[in-house]
Parts: structure tokens; C-alpha cells; sequence
């Protein structure tokens, strides 16, 4: 058997339009954040929980980073409400799950980064679980 390396990493959108972003973003095939910075060699070996709070609900799905953006990023979330993201790099994604409302027991506290480090694999998991 063959073990092959992947990351988990983890986006946040924030604000009053954070589902919203969230939503075309995925419709796009794109992610944007300020914190996120890939290297080539991550490409296809990246998986990505994309997450957002809005009110008290978690709502997470979760894509393979395979790539930069090709298109342009400004036209992406220019029909949101609030502009979307507006910083940072943005990088092209194959969703592999849908957009689901993730507990917090298996999620945890959303902090600046997103889904905590030691919570990446339970949400992994469940989002896949879910479809």
C-alpha cells in the first residue's frame, strides 16, 4: 500500500453575506481568502473545507484545490450583496460535497482560520458522509 500526502486546509467566509459568498464562490468553482497561500506542489494534494457562520449554524462544504483561478476573480463574487472577499489569492475548485449545516460538536468553535486544525478531519468525514 501507497500513502499519499494530502492537506486539509481550511477557508472562512465572514460577515452578513457570508453564506452568500459561499454559495458563488462554489457556482464559480472558486475560493478566496487572505490567509490561504498554496504553493504549485499543494495543487491536487489540497482538500478544502470551505466554511461560514450564519447566525448560530456552521455551514461547511468541502472541494479539492486543483489549481489558480483562470478567470477573472472580480467578476466572482460581484454580484454579492456585500462584494465578497476581497483580499488574497484566489484558487480554482472542484467541490466534492455539497453545502451542509455542520454541528458544532463536530465542527467546533470557528475561529480566524476557520476549522480548527484538530477538527479537519471530523468535518472531512461528515461533509463526505453527507454528499
Amino acid at each position: 500500500m501507497t500513502l499519499i500526502g494530502i492537506t486539509v486546509r481550511s477557508w472562512l467566509y465572514e460577515g452578513s453575506c457570508a453564506l452568500e459568498n459561499m454559495v458563488l464562490g462554489m457556482e464559480e468553482r472558486a475560493v478566496m481568502d487572505s490567509i490561504n497561500q498554496l504553493s504549485t506542489d499543494e495543487f491536487d494534494a489540497c482538500l478544502a473545507i470551505i466554511v461560514c457562520r450564519s447566525g448560530a449554524n456552521t455551514f461547511a462544504h468541502l472541494g479539492q484545490i486543483v489549481g489558480h483561478y483562470r478567470g477573472d476573480a472580480q467578476q466572482i463574487w460581484d454580484r454579492s450583496t456585500d462584494g465578497g472577499p476581497t483580499e488574497g489569492e484566489t484558487y480554482e475548485l472542484k467541490s466534492l460535497t455539497r453545502i451542509h449545516r455542520v454541528p458544532d460538536e463536530v465542527c467546533g468553535s470557528i475561529e480566524g482560520d476557520g476549522v480548527h486544525a484538530d477538527r479537519r478531519a471530523a468535518v472531512v468525514h461528515y461533509l463526505l458522509d453527507m454528499g
